[in-house]
């Protein structure tokens, strides 16, 4: 019996392509494309995510503000701009120690964002390598198509 071993470059491409499965859907009644991000924000709460109102806007015990709190899968997301995604992959990994549960990202895309996305992406992509369970959800704003990887 011949056993065939990948090189270990291989290996992590591999792996990081299996944790990243992507599921894709476009919503036509989402909010239009100059919409702040509180708009997009109570959208996916309740249009994508179906979070109860209480969970938009969470206040912690501290006065900080989850932006989606999914108590029902225990999640906390934060929502931001794709070129803010640094700020955003932080917050998250704070709302999630304070409230015990599993940190999410949510990026409003535009076209020219990709570099930001990308990056955010890997980010997402070493944290879950890492054993960080983290959600990652790209809403494109020109188009009301929302990725879930």
């Amino acid at each position: 019996m011949t056993v065939f071993v990948l090189p270990s470059n291989i290996r992590k491409l591999c792996g990081a392509a299996i944790l990243l499965i992507v599921s894709s859907t476009t919503y036509s009644e989402a909010p239009d494309s100059g919409s702040n991000e509180a708009a997009w924000t109570e959208f996916v709460a309740q249009s994508v995510l179906s979070v109860e109102d209480e969970g938009v806007e969470y206040t912690l015990p501290d006065g900080r503000r989850v932006d989606i709190y999914d108590k029902k899968n225990s999640i906390a997301y934060e929502v931001d701009w794709c070129k803010k995604w640094p700020e955003g992959v932080g917050q998250s990994l704070g709302y999630a120690i304070a409230t015990n549960s599993e940190a999410g990202l949510i990026l409003l895309f535009r076209s020219g964002d990709d570099e930001y996305y990308n990056t955010a992406l890997g980010v997402v992509t070493d944290l879950r390598r890492r054993g960080i369970k983290y959600h990652f959800i790209v809403v494109n704003v020109e188009n009301g198509k929302i990725w879930r990887f």
